[in-house]
């Protein structure tokens, strides 16, 4: 998915390495409900309940969003 440019990338939570939620070495983790979680197993697409984002240096989750707008953008 190709992102757009912010002005206001800095303003966004980060790790001790720099990485924000849309640096590619960050690793967007997604938390589905149970019915959900059915859905994606089926084939189906599901919006996550919670989406967490982990830096790929140093292993650290450092941004969380439950906002409906963020999760749509981050669906499998």
């Amino acid at each position: 998915m190709a992102h757009e440019s912010h002005d206001d990338d800095d303003a966004l939570p980060s790790c001790t390495c720099g990485t924000n939620r849309f640096s590619r070495a960050a690793i967007p983790e997604r938390d589905y409900s149970l019915l959900g979680a059915l859905y994606v197993f089926w084939g189906g697409t599901s919006i996550p309940t919670r989406v967490r984002f982990r830096c790929v240096h140093c292993g650290v989750f450092f941004d969380e969003s439950r906002d409906r707008a963020d999760m749509r953008a981050f669906i499998i």
